[in-house]
């Protein structure tokens, strides 16, 4: 019997987690929140904001639905706050906006916006915006604090390309076919995730489970497999989240592409209009065979 050791590392960890949280996370906005958004924007009047879709949200229309509401709420001044205060679905709305997994509560507005360690860092070095200071100015960030939201958990592996798909996941909410071996192989799961990342992806996954009555699993040695099973980095290629702009309304965009050698990188761009990880993978001929687009 052949063992193979799997090494489950601080990306394979939390593309793992990402991958648990985007699907989790996708069903509770296509039902409850959704219907949580609907109420609060008819009370207030409010109609879907006519914006680019970003992300996952592209998917269906629920999704595509869900993402305009929040993103018109999101553009309502917290004065109208008391129209809507005694509304289930906008304390359900609020509750999830304001939770630390996406980060610390920033903005003044109907529904708050989460700082992440990204958006710290990318206030921090202006205007020298570039993948490695980011990168950087995010990890240490992130290692001084105690946030544990997923763009924290990211920054800590000081890992740009994990960097880019976690923030690509929460962007609404921040401010292979099988061989045989010729012989039997036995697996062996390695845990070997940073103690830091370890711990403050236990605060998230906690958190996370009691928000939406969910059953993330924790991040421990027993479960490696999982997080083995659901890290696929072929998924990534083609995200795209803009995390900036300047004065002259220019946006930054961080996107996961491949190199000359067929390696994952994080390649940076300005643009005068906002780019979605649809539009990119379009424009750079991406195709993929799964149902994310």
């Amino acid at each position: 019997m052949r063992i193979e050791r799997l090494v489950v590392d601080n990306r394979v960890f939390l593309l793992g987690l990402d991958e648990l949280y985007r699907e989790s996370m996708k069903t509770h906005e296509r039902d409850e929140l959704l219907i949580c958004a609907r109420e609060t924007a008819d009370a207030l009047s409010v109609a879907p904001a006519d914006v680019l879709i970003e992300g996952y949200y592209t998917e269906d229309a629920e999704l595509t639905e869900y993402f305009r509401l929040v993103r018109a709420l999101q553009t309502v001044s917290s004065d109208r706050s008391v129209e809507v205060a005694d509304l289930r679905g906008f304390q359900r709305l609020r509750q999830v906006t304001a939770s630390r997994i996406f980060g610390k509560v920033s903005g003044s507005g109907l529904l708050p916006g989460g700082k992440d360690a990204l958006t710290i860092a990318m206030d921090r070095m202006w205007p020298n915006w570039t993948i490695d200071s980011l990168t950087q100015a995010a990890y240490e960030y992130a290692l001084s604090s105690d946030d544990y939201s997923l763009v924290a958990l990211a920054a800590l592996s000081r890992d740009s390309v994990v960097l880019a798909a976690l923030r690509e996941s929460v962007v609404l909410y921040a401010m292979c076919m099988a061989g045989c071996s010729a012989e039997p192989v036995q697996y062996e799961y390695v845990w070997a995730v940073d103690d830091v990342v370890q711990s403050r992806a236990t605060h998230f996954v906690q958190e996370f489970n009691q928000l939406f009555n969910e059953s993330l699993p924790l991040p421990t040695a027993e479960n490696a497999k999982i997080f083995w099973d659901v890290a696929d980095e072929s998924k990534l290629v083609g995200r795209c989240v803009r995390i900036g702009l300047n004065d002259a309304i220019e946006h930054y965009h961080w996107a996961i592409d491949y190199d000359a050698n067929d390696k994952l990188v994080v390649k940076d761009f300005w643009d005068s209009e906002l780019w979605t990880t649809a539009r990119y993978r379009q424009a750079n001929n991406l195709g993929f065979d799964f149902d994310e687009v």
